[in-house]
């Protein structure tokens, strides 16, 4: 009966799946939220180690002697038949936030994304796969209003933390970005506010 229910609520709309769940989860305190299976051989030829980054939530903390600001709370799935990495964020202060779509580009075979933001920007680039695990993207930023491309890399370290360091060109220049580490947490991407944080 409970397969039911659930088969039912996923195809009702991933809203009522969430309330589906964590219903069960506080009327039955040894029911847990299903964990997200290991990663295919085929997703981790396609994603390498972004696949890893499935099934978790992480929030970001500035690396020792980098720019402070509101942390950054992401949250990794498969989406369309786990053909697709959709990583969701928000800043913890909820004033700014974004969605990403990695995939396989079936016709260059390349690892493509578009990330869309509150803000009214959004950018598309293609991610290098490199053999220290380690992941680069250089990224064309459409709508912003100074940084037109971004470049980052990231990788995860043997602790299990995700690091991650950016920079954006601006104004003819590059400019150093967010140098942050982000660690595994169980916690709710912050509901984005559309408020500025002043």
């Amino acid at each position: 009966m409970g397969r039911r229910i659930f088969n039912a609520a996923r195809r009702a709309g991933p809203g009522l799946v969430s309330a589906v769940l964590l219903s069960g989860c506080a009327c039955f305190p040894g029911l847990s939220a299903p964990s997200v299976p290991p990663p295919t051989a085929q997703q981790v030829d396609a994603f390498g180690p972004m696949a890893g980054l499935v099934g978790k939530t992480w929030r970001s903390e500035p690396v020792e002697g980098s720019e402070a600001g509101p942390a950054d709370i992401s949250k990794w799935s498969w989406d369309l038949g786990g053909r697709v990495i959709v990583s969701r964020h928000a800043l913890e202060d909820g004033s700014y936030g974004g969605v990403t779509y990695i995939y396989e580009n079936s016709q260059t075979g390349s690892l493509d994304y578009v990330y869309v933001t509150s803000a009214g920007f959004h950018t598309t680039g293609t991610y290098q796969l490199a053999d220290d695990g380690s992941w680069t993207a250089e990224e064309a930023v459409t709508g912003h209003e100074t940084i037109t491309r971004v470049r980052s890399t990231g990788r995860i370290a043997p602790d299990g933390r995700m690091a991650v360091t950016s920079e954006y060109f601006a104004k003819d220049a590059w400019s150093p970005g967010r140098n942050v580490i982000y660690v595994p947490v169980k916690a709710r991407i912050p509901e984005i506010t559309g408020k500025l944080a002043e």
